[in-house]
């Protein structure tokens, strides 16, 4: 979980809110994933690929077939293991390109990775049949997904591991999750103990992200607790070597193997206990489909997806702007914490190798639509979005200017 960005006119990601959690609630913990019986949770999503690749018996030199489109920080972890990485298409609508996909298995491939981008299920079944016709284990990239199903079956459930990235939905400072559906499979992890250090420092951002969030003034509660919680980061950093714990950057997109084998930190870990899910859920669908009533209308905007299908939670509203690469850059100047999977690329795949990656990570727009969010944020949302098409060939006015017509 980040903080807002300065320039921003309403904060990137959720921030923490007490009125968000269910503090009774445990009902949902029989829910896959969080009743699933083997579940591992790691600082970062990027760990649980690591670990799972353990689970499933990949060795070094075996091949993992992934998508071109894809955040480095998946790719990364799986070359750490000592596996090497292979890539299929994914067509502009960001599904499957499944003969594509077939005609790049070679004799040491041994799994594949397939990610629900933005919560939206992949032909899940009909790719698990695939796999299990050429022997292959599934990885499911659950990442950007809340909860979902796909024929009645929750995602995360049909690949043989599962990974899910909770800080991209829930207010946590951290969190990643390995669930391992594949029978007869365990994992032994040698945890690193949670640090007093560490432990601080997430709870200073749970607060301190929230103040700066809101641009409010802070109850003499929470002001007096965070100038104590930095008294005492303060001196715990003037006296420790824990040099990773001193510099460590959530927002960093590389993979970390000093870090492979944190678990998710405590605090975060209650939080995610706590979350009032279902009301996540419901916020984050009203807020897409309040943005997809009104940018619809406004002519050379596409949304990737016509609608928005039942039981999907977004991760984002992905939306194109049509013959206009990296959008997102005016919709930022204009205060809007718009972007693109264009600074997370890997760069081991080469420009115009696949066409239609190129194509999303330059075109392909995500706007915020989290639970945080409300109707006037989103109102800034669409009246950015105007802007931007309407002074496509001109210059955009003073930042005071724009602001006030917002």
């Amino acid at each position: 979980m980040s903080s807002a960005h300065s320039s921003f006119l309403f904060p990137r990601e959720q921030v923490f809110d007490w009125n968000a959690l269910a503090l009774g609630n445990h009902h949902r913990d029989q829910a896959f994933p969080f009743g699933a019986c083997k579940r591992y949770l790691f600082l970062w999503a990027r760990n649980a690929i690591f670990h799972g690749l353990t689970a499933l018996e990949i060795s070094p030199g075996d091949r993992v077939l992934v998508p071109a489109y894809l955040c480095a920080a998946a790719v990364e972890p799986i070359l750490a293991h000592g596996a090497q990485v292979d890539f299929y298409n994914v067509r502009r609508d960001c599904r499957v390109d499944l003969p594509d996909l077939e005609s790049r298995l070679g004799p040491k491939t041994r799994a594949l990775l397939v990610v629900h981008y933005f919560g939206f299920p992949q032909n899940i079944q009909q790719i698990k049949q695939l796999c299990s016709r050429f022997g292959l284990a599934l990885i499911e990239d659950c990442a950007h997904v809340l909860n979902g199903e796909f024929e009645g079956r929750p995602l995360g459930s049909f690949g043989d591991i599962g990974i899910f990235s909770w800080h991209k939905f829930l207010s946590v400072y951290d969190g990643g999750e390995l669930v391992i559906n594949r029978a007869g499979r365990d994992l032994r992890v040698n945890w690193t103990p949670e640090r007093s250090l560490f432990t601080l420092k997430v709870a200073r951002n749970l607060l301190g992200s929230r103040a700066s969030a809101s641009g409010k003034n802070l109850s003499k509660f929470q002001s007096r607790w965070i100038q104590r919680a930095n008294s005492a980061l303060r001196r715990l950093v003037s006296n420790s070597r824990q040099t990773q714990i001193r510099s460590l950057n959530l927002n960093d997109p590389a993979f970390d193997p000093h870090l492979v084998n944190w678990p998710m930190s405590r605090l975060s870990r209650w939080i995610l206990d706590h979350s009032n899910v279902s009301e996540i859920v419901e916020k984050r669908r009203r807020n897409y489909e309040f943005l997809q009533e009104r940018l619809t209308r406004i002519a050379g905007i596409r949304p990737l997806h016509s609608r928005l299908p039942v039981g999907v939670c977004p991760l984002v509203f992905p939306v194109f702007f049509e013959g206009f690469p990296n959008a997102h850059l005016s919709l930022r100047q204009l205060g809007i914490p718009a972007t693109t999977w264009g600074f997370v690329r890997y760069s081991g795949v080469e420009s115009g190798v696949f066409p239609d990656a190129d194509f999303l990570f330059d075109d392909l727009v995500f706007l915020p639509l989290h639970q945080s969010l409300e109707e006037n944020h989103l109102k800034m949302i669409v009246g950015a979005v105007e802007t931007v098409i309407h002074c496509r060939t001109g210059t955009f006015q003073s930042r005071e200017v724009r602001l006030e017509a917002l």
